[in-house]
């Protein structure tokens, strides 16, 4: 019997894939796995199998609403922090039957469904910017507005930034450097990234652009969390991943000089520290303050995606497995995030305290889990 993943010898195993003659694309997955002499199954490897389908989908035919832009909503306190939503894989008749409207409507209160986001909307300039993509399949060539492709092995997607930024410029006078870019994807696969851009000239800059799928439906709780996720925690807050990956082991010497420069020179990922030392990690003063007890914030090894090196906060929460809320150091970034943008100000602790202690989370709930799947 195999005893381990190198004990084993070479075989072929044929495998014939019928040719698909629907009008619709088709994927699957074939998984490669052995079993030990106690019985476990261990994964050696998984071919993906992706089809076109005969039929090359509908090409809209009307762009008159391409590039129309609409206010979501408006802000009334400070200067107005900018988030454009767009969607991509959206015909003309997505437009035409309200579709895409619905769509952004229903992504701008996802993104203010979590605390302190949740009680921090008036300092947020909400835009719609409609784009038509000629088509509306997500493969190969796909003709869609925002060149978006979601990978078939993990949960990326790939988009032409330069288009989202044209997109962007079509608002008037917007501040782009600091602007959130969203696009919805018009698919219900179960994916999200979020891309972020540092300037290399020592610029104040917050420039970046999350994409997700409209998972399962436009209602479902995954595409909320997900949303939430990619857009408010990485993409306004510049938060890390607490979760690991099940590829990813101790985090190295260059892990660490990474994540301590993203500390100290943009403020980013500051949910997550390679130090272990309860008095001396990021978050020490919450560990410390009775206020955030039931939160049971302490040093938990495991995050940034490694397994060890690397502590974060809290055993769960929205930067772990999404069904949760945000913890109180992320609250915190949130929240200094939102006074930085929008009063140009540099908030204290206390101040946070005070604004939290109004606007905590209506529950503090988790599931265990420290095998995360977002980007």
């Amino acid at each position: 019997k195999v005893r381990t993943r190198t004990d084993y010898e070479g075989y072929i195993y044929p495998l014939h894939v019928s040719y698909n003659d629907s009008r619709n694309p088709r994927e699957g997955a074939f998984f490669l796995t052995m079993e030990d002499d106690k019985g476990n199954i261990l994964g050696l490897d998984t071919l993906f199998i992706y089809q076109a389908g005969t039929d090359d989908g509908y090409q809209s035919r009307d762009y008159s609403q391409d590039g129309k832009v609409e206010l979501l909503n408006k802000a009334t306190e400070g200067k107005g922090i900018p988030i454009v939503l767009m969607g991509d894989g959206f015909v003309d008749e997505d437009t035409a039957d309200s579709l895409y409207a619905r769509t952004m409507k229903q992504a701008m209160e996802n993104l203010f469904s979590e605390e302190p986001i949740k009680s921090l909307r008036d300092y947020f300039n909400v835009y719609q910017v409609t784009a038509v993509s000629r088509r509306n399949q997500f493969y190969g060539d796909n003709e869609t507005a925002f060149g978006t492709i979601p990978d078939h092995q993990t949960t990326s997607i790939s988009v032409n930034a330069d288009a989202v930024m044209k997109y962007v410029k079509k608002v008037e006078d917007i501040d782009s450097i600091h602007t959130l870019a969203v696009v919805i994807l018009n698919t219900n696969q179960n994916k999200g990234v979020t891309y972020l851009r540092r300037s290399t000239k020592n610029l104040d800059y917050s420039y970046a652009i999350a994409l997700c799928p409209v998972i399962d439906s436009l209602k479902s709780e995954m595409f909320r969390q997900v949303l939430t996720h990619e857009a408010v925690g990485h993409g306004f807050a510049k938060l890390a991943d607490e979760y690991v990956r099940s590829t990813e082991g101790s985090a190295t010497e260059e892990d660490i000089k990474l994540l301590k420069e993203l500390h100290e020179k943009w403020s980013w990922y500051l949910n997550v520290d390679s130090e272990k030392d309860s008095t001396k990690v990021l978050w020490s003063r919450f560990i410390s303050d009775t206020e955030f007890a039931n939160e049971k914030i302490g040093t938990y090894e495991g995050g940034y995606t490694f397994f060890k090196g690397v502590y974060r906060p809290t055993e769960g929460s929205m930067m772990n497995q999404n069904d949760a809320p945000f913890n109180a150091p992320s609250r915190r970034a949130i929240y200094t995030k939102v006074m930085e943008l929008g009063l140009d100000k540099q908030p204290s602790y206390e101040e946070f305290v005070e604004f939290d202690r109004q606007h905590k989370p209506t529950k503090w709930s988790y599931k265990t889990n420290t095998r995360g799947a977002w980007n």
